[in-house]
């Protein structure tokens, strides 16, 4: 018996996966144990994993932090299982794990809900700590000088195997199968329950498909396309049924309009770092300091908004408008049906607005529109960003296909973008909006 009296171990205990652990004797593990405990990544546990929806699922009070964790777990387990046929995947350990749990952390508060407020991507945040003036990126150019130069290709589409980013982002990927998975769990539905575990064991990586056509293959027609279906329809259903919900749009559209009301009237009595954040003048990242931009989570960003609510000399309108997201006093929120047009929608919201006037209820700030929207599965490109991203097919006969190719169902749902668009107005003006003429026809 090798009995190994140094051996180190460190473990979180999550509840979707169970105990997720690395070795702190091997050295790729050592440095993701060290990116965790840096003030970067520790601020991850400062940002909601699904933004506002709290208000609506009282569930999801869950973080970045730990969806990271997640996407690093699952990052592993991809790995274990594609080196059973390509053992060269183990060369880029490193590069995949880094990725994995850094994937997220340059989200701002309440996640996807910060981008809408600042026309700001997460990704370019994500890049800005791994390149910058960082401890991260201290950590990972200690470990080896290239290696947040890589790590940034790999977020772009640019490394080299091409399945590098697209166990990372891609219609298959570590971070879909721990969010779906983890977001279903603390909202209390069953929709996100993808079982990972059979599509990861129908993967395969062909290394001689080039960066032209995808690399990363499902295998087993039969077990595993019925897996990767199942998954698709998954994602489709949560974001139908959870992600896009009406409520959810009611209060990022309540976050946006108390955003704009500060910039408007007290933006210079403001934090440094929220008046960085905010300022519509500065809305390039090169002219944010990056220290800055870390202060802001939805902590700092809910106890100013609490501030205002409770501030005697808070203007009028902000101070109702904090007051109501505290205390959760939302909007209405109808949804548009789909066949309704941008034009028609623009008629009738100029029709309430002058309703909203003659009431004295602002209408740039009481009534306006929310929308959300993605696209469930695009199949292949042969150019641009998404090109590795489809899904392909091998299929018994050794033939390799594209899934919509395969599946009537995935076509259909690559054919169908899931946008909605909700009329949001205080409830005082429900009455005179539902005896508009034309009104059952305009909702659902």
């Amino acid at each position: 018996m090798n009995y190994k009296s140094n051996y180190k171990q460190r473990t979180y205990l999550d509840p979707i996966h169970g105990p997720i652990q690395l070795n702190l004797n091997d050295p790729t593990d050592n440095l993701l144990a060290q990116i965790i405990d840096t003030k970067e990544f520790q601020r991850l546990r400062r940002v909601r994993q699904m933004g506002s929806a709290c208000f609506t699922f009282h569930g999801a009070e869950h973080t970045r932090f730990g969806h990271s964790l997640g996407a690093l777990f699952i990052a592993k387990k991809m790995v274990s299982h594609l080196s059973n046929f390509l053992s060269e995947i183990n060369d880029f350990k490193t590069e995949i794990f880094t990725c994995a749990l850094l994937h997220d952390i340059g989200h701002g508060p309440f996640s996807h809900t910060a981008e809408k407020l600042t026309g700001l991507a997460h990704e370019n945040w994500t890049k800005k700590i791994i390149s910058g003036n960082s401890e991260v990126n201290s950590l990972l150019k200690a470990f080896r000088a290239d290696l947040p130069e890589k790590i940034i290709k790999i977020f772009e589409y640019n490394a080299s195997p091409l399945y590098l980013s697209q166990i990372i982002s891609g219609y298959i990927d570590c971070d879909r199968l721990d969010y779906l998975h983890r977001d279903s769990f603390f909202v209390g539905v069953p929709y996100g329950l993808t079982g990972e575990e059979r599509i990861i064991s129908s993967l395969e990586i062909d290394p001689g498909r080039g960066k032209v056509t995808s690399p990363l293959l499902v295998i087993n027609e039969t077990i595993g396309l019925d897996a990767v279906i199942h998954y698709l329809h998954a994602r489709y259903s949560m974001y139908q049924q959870v992600y896009q919900h009406k409520k959810n749009l009611s209060c990022d559209f309540l976050l946006r309009k108390i955003c704009n009301r500060i910039k408007e009237t007290c933006l210079k009595n403001t934090s440094q770092s929220l008046h960085d954040w905010l300022n519509p003048e500065n809305r390039t990242i090169e002219k944010i300091n990056l220290d800055s931009y870390l202060l802001i989570d939805d902590y700092s960003l809910t106890t100013f908004i609490q501030n205002l609510a409770c501030d005697s000399q808070t203007d009028t309108i902000l101070k109702d408008l904090s007051n109501r997201f505290m205390s959760r006093k939302l909007f209405k929120s109808l949804e548009f049906r789909q066949e309704i047009t941008k034009d028609k929608i623009n008629d009738i919201l100029e029709k309430i607005r002058l309703i909203s006037k003659a009431k004295g209820i602002d209408p740039d700030y009481y009534l306006g529109t929310e929308q959300s929207g993605t696209k469930p599965y695009e199949p292949y490109q042969v150019t641009g960003h998404k090109t590795g991203k489809a899904i392909f097919i091998k299929q018994q006969n050794g033939n390799i296909k594209e899934l919509s190719e395969i599946s009537g169902l995935v076509k259909a749902l690559s054919q169908e973008n899931i946008v909605k668009t909700c009329l949001i107005f205080k409830p005082e003006l429900e009455d005179e909006i539902k005896n508009t003429k034309g009104f059952q026809e305009l909702f659902k």
